[in-house]
């Protein structure tokens, strides 16, 4: 991933992985996954000030080609 690259709230993420938040003046910057797919939201606080900066591609454990997932018993 790109960590020059910056989203802003109503992009959609490409890449599933961890990206760090950057709010504008009220919070630390804070990491999150978001999956590929996802429209990035509007802080609560800052609207569309905030942005999201990819840090690490990942993608979901279950798209992996060579784990097994097993499957729960039902309770």
């Amino acid at each position: 991933m790109e960590p020059s690259a910056r989203f802003r709230s109503g992009d959609v993420v490409q890449r599933s992985g961890i990206y760090r938040v950057h709010h504008y003046a009220h919070r630390a910057p804070h990491t999150v996954i978001i999956l590929a797919g996802t429209v990035l939201p509007r802080c609560k606080r800052c609207g569309e000030r905030v942005q999201f900066v990819p840090i690490v591609a990942g993608e979901p454990i279950e798209q992996d080609a060579d784990l097994v997932i097993a499957k729960r018993a039902a309770s």
